[in-house]
C-alpha cells in the first residue's frame, strides 16, 4: 500500500491591530521644529510623562497616548518655543481617535539685566587670548510641576503627586568681559509678558514662575566654567522669574 501524504493549507487571516492613538502637535511653517520644546503628562491608567525629542525638519510633533498597552484617559502639555509664549493644553481623549493641537507662536518681549560679578570671582578662558566669557541660561519652570500636579475637585483645586523638572535651554543670553570690572548684562525671555506668569482660569498659579540658571561658558569651545547665581538667593540656584530686578543685581559663583 502506499502511504498517501496529504497537505494541509491552513490560511490564517490576522486582522490588522488598530494604530495606537496620537496627540500631533502642529507647528508654524516659519518655526524650526528642532527649537520647539515639549512636554507632556497621560493619565488614566496609571501616567507617563516626558520630555519630547527635538527634531529637525518636522510640522508637527506625535505624541503616543498610551500608557503601557492602555490608551490614556487625559494629557496636560505644555510647549515653548524661542520667542513665544508658552501654551499650554488640557485634552481628555477617547482612546481610539487621534487629536491635533495647532501651536501658534505668540510673540514674547525680552528683557534686558544688568548684573555684576566681583572680579576675583570671574574664571579665566581656557585659552588666554580670548578673554570674553559666555553667558548662557536655562529655565527651569517651575509652573509646569504646578500645572501637571494640579487636579480639580469640584470647584477646588488640588495639588497631589511629586514632578521632576526639565530645564528649558535658552541659549546664550550674554557675554562677561573681565575688561568691565565685573559688570555684564544678559537679554533674557520675558516671562512676566506671557498671561501664564499671572495665571489663567484654567491655571491658577500660585508658586514661583520659574527660576533661570545660568553659567558661564568658554566662549571658543562652550566648556562649561562655573555657575553663577545671585546674592542671598537662597535656596534657589538662579535668577527668579519676576517684574522688576535690582540695578544692578549682584551675583556671585555657585560654590
Amino acid at each position: 500500500m502506499h502511504a498517501r501524504i496529504i497537505s494541509l493549507l491552513i490560511v490564517l487571516v490576522v486582522t490588522p491591530a488598530a494604530a495606537a492613538p496620537r496627540i500631533l502637535i502642529e507647528l508654524p511653517d516659519n518655526l524650526p521644529s528642532d527649537a520647539v520644546w515639549i512636554r507632556y503628562l497621560l493619565s488614566g491608567p496609571g501616567s507617563r510623562a516626558a520630555v519630547a525629542k527635538r527634531e529637525p525638519n518636522l510640522r508637527h510633533y506625535d505624541i503616543d497616548a498610551m500608557i503601557g498597552g492602555t490608551p490614556a484617559q487625559h494629557a496636560k502639555i505644555v510647549v515653548y518655543a524661542p520667542g513665544c509664549q508658552f501654551k499650554a493644553y488640557n485634552i481628555d481623549l477617547d482612546g481610539t481617535s487621534d487629536i491635533s493641537e495647532h501651536f501658534e507662536c505668540n510673540s514674547l518681549p525680552t528683557k534686558t539685566v544688568h548684573g555684576f560679578l566681583p572680579p576675583a570671582q570671574i574664571p579665566s578662558s581656557i585659552f588666554p587670548a580670548e578673554k570674553t566669557l559666555a553667558i548662557s541660561g536655562e529655565l527651569e519652570p517651575d509652573w509646569v510641576c504646578d500645572f501637571f500636579l494640579q487636579q480639580r475637585r469640584g470647584a477646588a483645586v488640588i495639588m497631589a503627586g511629586s514632578c521632576l523638572g526639565a530645564g528649558i535651554p535658552l541659549g546664550r543670553v550674554g557675554d562677561l568681559d573681565p575688561a568691565n570690572g565685573g559688570a555684564f548684562e544678559i537679554t533674557i525671555p520675558d516671562f512676566t509678558g506671557d498671561p501664564l506668569f499671572k495665571g489663567t482660569d484654567e491655571i491658577p498659579r500660585g508658586g514661583n514662575f520659574g527660576v533661570i540658571e545660568l553659567v558661564i561658558q568658554d566662549k571658543r569651545i562652550g566648556r562649561v566654567l562655573g555657575a553663577i547665581k545671585p546674592e542671598n538667593a537662597g535656596p534657589e540656584s538662579g535668577l527668579n522669574v519676576q517684574n522688576e530686578y535690582p540695578e544692578p543685581v549682584k551675583f556671585t559663583t555657585v560654590r
